[in-house]
Parts: C-alpha cells; sequence; structure tokens
C-alpha cells in the first residue's frame, strides 16, 4: 500500500491562516481591477461565511450533490466572463475565485489542501501579471506565510491522525513557529529581489495585453472631435510622472506635454493628414533619434505615462531623440510619437526635446512661413463665413509685425472669453460650424474651442498654423521630486510656425476656471505625496526593471563607488557616459539599503527564541536513563527518534523497565517539545528503570 493510499484523511476544520491565504489571493486579483464587482463580492461572502461555520459546518457543504452543483454553477459563470468578450485569462480568474470559495465551503474529510493552495497560487500569478501595484509584495507575504502555515498545520494534523495520535500537533503548533515562518516567507521575498536584480529580464505579453482598455484615456487619437478633452478634464487620475534629469524645466503648473499635433480641419473634427505613419529606425530601448538638428537647449525628461488609447507618448516639445522599455516607436507627418501595443499598459521611456522658447523680440525680427512640407496642410480651411475673416483683419489690423499680430489673435481670444468645461448650444444663425458660433458668439467654451478658433482666424489671413493637445500644467510631488499631471490637466493649445524659429506655441485659452488652485500643504497632501512617490519608485525600481537599468544600476554603483573615495564628492553627482544620463543619489540609496537591513535585523531579534538551556540541556532523568543504557550497551544512534528507541530498548530490558524508560521518555518529549512538564520534578521511573535494570543485558530476563 502506497503512502498516498494510506495516508488519512483530516476531518477537523482548516485553520484560520487558510482564511487569511485565501482572501490575500483574491484581494491580489482585485487590485488589478479586472474581476467584476459580484465575482469579488461571491468569493468574499464564501470567506465570511465558511469561517463563520468553521467549527460546526451546515449539513449542505458536506453534501457532494450540492457542492457539484455550485460548481456547474462557477463554470456557467465563467463562461458567460468569456463570452461577453473578456479575455481567457479574466475568465480564468473568475473561476478560480468562485471554485476557492467553494472549497472553503466545502467541509468533507479531506486527504491534502493541493486543491485550494494551487488556486490560491494560480490567482496570485494572474494578479502579478495584471498588476503593478505596490500593494502587492505585503500581500504576497501575507501569502506566502499562511500558506506555508495551512500546509504545515494539514501535514501534521496527517501525521497525527496516523499515529493515532491526534492531541500531538497542538504541542508543536506554536507562537513562536507562527513567527518564524512569517519571518521565513518575509526573507525568501528579500531573497527574490536580491535574485531579481541580477537576473536578465524577460518580458511576458501573454497577459500584459490582455485586458481592455477602458481605463486609458481617451481623445488622444489622430481624429477628434469637439469637445473630447472637455470630457478628460473631469477625471482627477494621474496620467503622467515626469522626473527631469537635464536642463531647465519650467515651473510644474506652467509646463506643457505635447502629445499629438493636427493639421486638417473640416468644421467640426481636427485629424492627421494624411494618417500613415512611419517606424525611424533603431531600437527604443538603446534610443531612437528622431531628428538630424541637435536641440539647442535640450531637456531630458523620464516620463511613467499610464495607458492611453492609441499609446500616445507626451514630451516638453519636439522630441530629438526618445528611449525606454516600450515596444515600438511610431511617428506620424507632424511629428507626434505613438507606441501602439503599449496603448493600454503603463510604459516608461525617457525623452529628449527642445526646450527653447524665443523671446518676443527674436519673433519680431523673424517672420511668418509655412514648414517646406507640405506648406498647404497648415493653411487650408473649410468654408467660413466672411465675418471670420474680418474679426481676424481687425484684430490684427494696427500690428506691425508679424509676431505682434499673432500675439494680438492670442490676447483677444485671452481677455473676451470665458471657460467653462459645458459651452452652451450655438446659435446656428451664427455659422454651420461649432467654431462659426463659438468665435461671432459669447466666446465661452473650453480649450479646444480657444485653440481651435485661433487656428481659424490666423488660417483666415494666412498664418500657417495647427492645434496640438496635450496636457498643460501639473503638481510637484516635493518628495519625490517629480511632476504629476492628471487626466484633468488634458488642454489644447495652439502651435504657429515661423521661418527661423519653427513652430512656436501659443495658448489662446483664457487661465481662469482652467489652471488649478494653489493648495497650501497639509498632512494629507504630504501623505498623498509619499504615497505617489513609493508607487513610482516601486515601478521605476522594480516592475520596470529591465536590462538597461540592470547596466545603469552597476554603472551607476562603480561611479557612485568613485564618488565616495574622491574627498570633493557631493550627496547627488551626475554623470554623463555615451550620451547617457546617469543620477546617483548614493548617500540617499545607503541610507535606504541600511535601514532596510536594519528593520530586518531588529525583526528578526524580536522572534521570540528557545532559551539556550531549553535547545541545548536535556533533562537530567532522561541523560541519566541514557547514560545507565549506555553504560549497558545500549547505544542511541544519533538518527535514532526518541521513541524508536524507547522501542528498541523495551525488547532487551524486562517490562518493569521498559515502562519506566517509556515514562522518563514521555516526559521527556512533552518537557522538551511540548512546554510543557519538568522530568526532573518526578524521579520515581528513574528509581524504577535502575532498580529493574539488570547489570548484564547479555541474557536480560524478558
Amino acid at each position: 500500500m502506497s503512502r498516498m493510499q494510506f495516508r488519512a484523511s483530516v476531518e477537523d476544520p482548516r485553520p484560520v491562516s487558510a482564511w487569511l491565504m485565501v482572501t490575500m489571493a483574491v484581494a491580489t486579483l482585485a487590485i488589478t481591477g479586472h474581476l467584476e464587482t459580484w465575482a469579488l463580492a461571491a468569493g468574499f461572502t464564501a470567506v465570511i461565511y465558511s469561517l463563520a461555520y468553521r467549527v460546526s459546518p451546515r449539513p449542505w457543504q458536506r453534501s457532494a450533490a450540492m457542492l457539484n452543483a455550485v460548481l456547474l454553477a462557477n463554470c456557467a459563470l465563467a463562461v458567460m466572463v468569456s463570452w461577453r468578450g473578456g479575455p481567457a485569462t479574466i475568465a480564468l480568474a473568475h473561476f478560480a475565485v468562485l471554485t476557492q470559495g467553494l472549497q472553503l465551503l466545502d467541509a468533507r474529510p479531506r486527504k491534502s489542501e493541493f486543491l485550494l493552495v494551487a488556486l490560491a497560487l494560480f490567482q496570485v500569478i494572474l494578479a502579478a501579471n495584471l498588476t503593478d501595484s505596490i500593494l502587492f509584495p505585503p500581500m504576497l507575504i501575507l501569502f506566502l506565510a499562511s500558506t506555508t502555515w495551512t500546509l504545515m498545520v494539514h501535514t501534521l494534523r496527517s501525521e497525527a491522525i496516523e499515529a493515532k495520535d491526534r492531541g500531538r500537533p497542538q504541542q508543536v503548533l506554536t507562537a513562536g513557529l507562527a513567527r518564524t515562518t512569517i519571518m521565513g516567507s518575509a526573507l525568501s521575498i528579500v531573497l527574490a529581489l536580491m535574485i531579481f536584480t541580477l537576473l536578465p529580464r524577460f518580458r511576458s505579453s501573454m497577459i500584459e495585453h490582455s485586458g481592455d482598455y477602458a481605463g486609458a484615456v481617451s481623445g488622444f487619437t489622430n481624429e477628434v472631435r469637439l469637445g473630447t478633452i472637455g470630457k478628460i478634464r473631469r477625471d482627477s487620475a494621474v496620467v503622467l510622472r515626469i522626473e527631469t534629469l537635464e536642463g531647465n524645466a519650467p515651473d510644474a503648473r506652467l509646463g506643457y506635454w505635447r502629445g499629438l499635433a493636427f493639421d486638417h480641419f473640416d468644421g467640426e473634427r481636427w485629424s492627421v493628414t494624411p494618417a500613415m505613419r512611419s517606424a525611424p529606425g533603431g531600437s527604443p530601448t538603446f534610443g531612437i533619434d528622431l531628428a538630424r538638428r541637435r536641440a539647442l537647449e535640450p531637456l531630458v525628461q523620464r516620463i511613467v505615462r499610464e495607458p492611453v488609447t492609441g499609446g500616445v507618448l507626451f514630451g516638453a516639445g519636439e522630441a530629438r531623440n526618445v528611449r525606454g522599455a516600450v515596444a515600438r516607436i511610431e511617428v506620424d507627418v507632424n511629428g507626434s510619437l505613438y507606441s501602439p501595443p503599449d496603448q493600454s499598459r503603463r510604459v516608461r521611456y525617457t525623452i529628449r526635446t527642445e526646450a527653447r522658447h524665443p523671446a518676443e523680440a527674436e519673433l519680431r525680427e523673424d517672420r511668418l512661413a509655412p514648414p517646406r512640407r507640405r506648406p498647404e496642410a497648415f493653411l487650408n480651411l473649410p468654408s467660413m463665413v466672411p465675418a471670420i475673416r474680418e474679426l481676424a483683419e481687425r484684430i490684427t489690423a494696427v500690428h506691425e509685425t508679424d509676431a505682434d499680430r499673432v500675439r494680438a489673435l492670442e490676447t483677444y481670444l485671452r481677455s473676451e472669453g470665458s471657460y467653462t468645461d459645458t459651452p452652451r448650444p450655438m446659435d446656428p444663425a451664427l455659422g454651420a460650424s461649432p467654431v462659426e458660433g463659438f468665435l461671432l458668439g459669447a466666446l465661452s467654451g473650453h480649450c479646444e474651442y480657444f485653440a481651435s478658433g485661433m487656428v481659424v482666424l490666423a488660417r483666415s489671413v494666412g498664418y500657417p498654423s495647427r492645434l496640438v493637445n496635450g496636457f498643460a500644467g501639473g503638481r510637484l510631488n516635493e518628495l519625490g521630486n517629480f511632476v504629476e499631471v492628471t487626466r484633468a490637466d488634458a488642454h489644447a493649445w495652439v502651435e504657429v510656425h515661423y521661418e527661423d524659429a519653427g513652430w512656436v506655441r501659443y495658448d489662446p485659452t483664457p487661465p481662469n476656471l482652467r489652471t488649478r488652485e494653489d493648495i497650501p500643504a497639509s498632512l494629507l497632501s504630504r501623505i498623498t505625496d509619499a504615497a505617489g512617490a513609493l508607487e513610482l519608485w516601486w515601478y521605476q525600481r522594480v516592475v520596470d526593471f529591465d536590462t538597461s537599468d540592470q547596466v545603469q544600476m552597476v554603472r551607476s554603483t562603480w561611479f557612485a563607488w568613485k564618488s565616495f573615495r574622491d574627498a570633493s564628492s557631493t550627496t547627488s553627482t551626475s554623470f554623463k557616459l555615451k550620451g547617457e544620463h546617469f543620477e546617483v543619489s548614493a548617500r540617499v540609496e545607503v541610507i535606504l539599503v541600511i535601514g532596510l537591513l536594519g528593520a530586518l535585523f531588529f525583526a528578526l531579534s524580536r522572534v521570540r527564541r528557545p532559551s539556550s538551556a531549553r535547545r541545548s540541556k536535556i533533562p537530567e532523568s532522561y541523560a541519566s536513563a541514557l547514560a545507565m543504557l549506555r553504560r549497558r550497551g545500549l547505544r542511541r544512534g544519533p538518527a535514532t527518534t526518541a521513541r524508536d528507541y524507547a522501542k528498541q530498548v523495551e525488547l532487551r530490558v524486562p517490562s518493569a523497565a521498559a515502562r519506566a524508560f517509556g515514562e522518563i521518555t514521555e516526559a521527556y518529549l512533552a518537557e522538551r517539545f511540548g512546554g510543557s512538564g519538568n522530568s526532573s520534578d518526578n524521579n520515581v521511573p528513574l528509581i524504577t528503570l535502575r532498580r529493574e535494570l539488570p547489570r548484564n543485558l547479555a541474557n536480560p530476563q524478558l
């Protein structure tokens, strides 16, 4: 008979750690946002119900027919998720959550916890591919500890049932063992992170792109209808986190991050014509040069971008170079950047842009001229009422230079208009298109209307211009020293082309009600900053840590070591190597590592350990008994357990002596492993053993 066939079925209730394990597994999937609300509710309801009736389960929890019916219902619900268009992996996640809840409700005797643990592990693996939340690591530690404890309890109970000693596990499963289990799980995570920094990076796309784009920012495609950005502006979720690595970045509230530039307007929609895109040569991992002309005043920024429909990549101006862990770079005819495979996931990239903004006096010496490529694309307009051109001529008539005329158009809209996210319906009598009604009406609308209005006015008098959308403004996270840009910062502005200066930005939207209010620093804002900084650190240093980061880490560590050896080194030293920018905050990194090791050492020191006497000292009565038997030729082997040795002794000594040694052995085991009793308090079995044990065991009296 095999061991699996002999193995006893455990009827006792599962340990509470099993419910913690299941809760952590479901929670890891919950933070991904891919589970339906009803599935989460069903999973947690099963956890609560089964825990409430853990000791005294209901009769239906032991009914095979009822449990099989629930299993069929779970299969049907998972098929429904897939039928509604969900990816197969998400349908499997729903099935795992529901079936795991069913496993907790199943109160029948069980020979193993394999299925419960396997379902929980499957959920955690799925969640690891679907989320990059900072909440995942602590959940993983709790999951590992609870899983280890659950398997340990089940194994010990099975062994005790086989040995016909059901009460023995209670003497072993102590609080000290639980603390050791938790610390062992935490140490395994620390070891895994250390190995993680050294192993080559591999990206899995099987699950990474399986989700839908429900969470992506809309409005950033190559065709936009008026009013789209107005809808985005109602969402305060963070969409960009921007760190400046090189150059002079503007104040966070004054920054502009360019997304798409549109050249064609039909009266209601802006589009990019032609819509085709090209793929520049090179690899994004090592950097792609997008312009022959190098930036005169380069600005290098590292940007973490949330999911965006169309996969648009943003920058603080016209891109000169882009590098990062993106799947593929595409460029349209207006120089806008896309990475279509990455529209459904968070990406990190470093972009070098032109940060030069010509002064007004310099622009007055310049003149307007369309670009050499497709000059007509930035001058064309649909049919407009004559009043539009008359308005543009009236605004620009008194100015002498092209720069002053363009600035006059911008000033007119900023001073005469008023901002609102919900513009009033246009009067059809003012024109066929919304822009005509806006310009000839109350000048009330959001940024798309003001930007469209300025382009229409400029083109009506022959000024080459285009509409640009992206994000404007942001909030500085002082703790992490990066700018947070939310979806509510979505904005549209105008670029006008000069002969020498190229494309120059103008923003005709009135700042009232559009820009952020200055919110005084508070405890809540500092907590928010800390959470944002921690999330960004976790994503850049762990989730998106790739081969280029490994190389950079080695180089940065080497330069940091050299800077420490240099007496004149500062706490933060920047290095440039082969065009790449490395910033080493040596002291911060060292403090972080020392703090982590210190916290780990403190936690380990708090684990209650047995005293040295308890670890090494053998009870006096048991030591004396062993000595008596050893003198008579009965030595205990190093691999022989106490009970096995007692059985060997029983075969060689008289029955009275065997009973006495058996009592001494059980007292020893109770004191050493059970933490109860004191074998030194009762010397009667030892006296009996000494009296009944013959001097010569060659011919023992049995």
